[in-house]
């Protein structure tokens, strides 16, 4: 019977644990994840079929109720899910060796502006917005006593709804430059040369804008449920995220012209 080297063994044992703790799937697949899939699908799709003239959305600025409870679901599961403990393993990036980190400024942003967004949605003003904010106050409490540590899947499964009721707002940020990021309007406008810079320079004006709510919105929120990513992959996930955009806002307009 002929037997491997010691060495051999070791090597090959070594190789195998090596593939084994390789992702599957592409370049592509490894950078990005279910939340990134997700939020493609909503702007890319949802959210213009949401918003199309069919679908009968109420004025701007005028109550949506249902819309508002939606809201109010996606902000309490993300309080839990900030209030909550932690598997050990599962490490949040807003705190660092002790310090908050800089998803901590974004993050306070995102959520008053969804808690005003909220609050608007459900037609309430003046105090009656302290509700909002009471039972916040009381999920966090209930979930870090009574609910047992969670894992990064369970968290990122509370942040995923927040998530997606925060990206309306980048409609109000695309408000105004819908030419930008129409690909009819875009094509039809590029006649010289001189167009396609002074394109490009309101495109990464655009860009930029976007960039900063891309920080607040999606960004801080993904880091409470779990710190993760490294600023290659944060890339390739924001490119995904304003290719969603301009496809919707493409598919928007042809809804509404249609």
């Amino acid at each position: 019977m002929v037997t491997k080297p010691q060495t051999t063994l070791k090597t090959e044992r070594r190789s195998i644990g090596v593939r084994a703790r390789v992702p599957n799937g592409g370049w592509l697949r490894r950078r990005l994840r279910i939340e990134d899939a997700l939020l493609f699908v909503w702007l890319f799709l949802v959210l213009p079929l949401l918003e199309s003239p069919s679908a009968g959305t109420s004025s701007s600025g005028a109550p949506d109720r249902l819309t508002g409870l939606l809201d109010l679901v996606a902000l309490l599961s993300f309080v839990a899910c900030l209030a909550a403990r932690s598997q050990p393993g599962v490490v949040s990036g807003l705190v660092g060796r002790g310090d908050l980190l800089y998803a901590v400024g974004p993050l306070v942003g995102a959520f008053a502006l969804t808690l005003d967004e909220t609050g608007q949605n459900l037609g309430l003003g003046g105090n009656l917005e302290l509700v909002l904010i009471a039972a916040a106050i009381a999920v966090a409490i209930l979930v870090r006593r009574f609910v047992p540590p969670l894992s990064s899947l369970q968290r990122r499964t509370l942040v995923i709804p927040f998530i997606i009721a925060a990206s309306r707002s980048f409609e109000k940020v695309l408000s105004g430059l819908t030419d930008i990021f129409d690909l009819g309007d875009l094509g039809t406008a590029v006649t010289s040369p001189a167009d396609v810079v002074r394109i490009a320079f309101l495109v990464a004006i655009a860009v930029t804008g976007i960039l900063i709510f891309y920080v607040m919105l999606v960004f801080a929120p993904r880091q409470v449920a779990d710190r993760e990513g490294s600023p290659r992959t944060w890339t390739v996930r924001f490119a995904i995220f304003v290719l969603g955009l301009i496809l919707g806002q493409t598919f928007g307009d042809l809804l509404a012209a249609g």
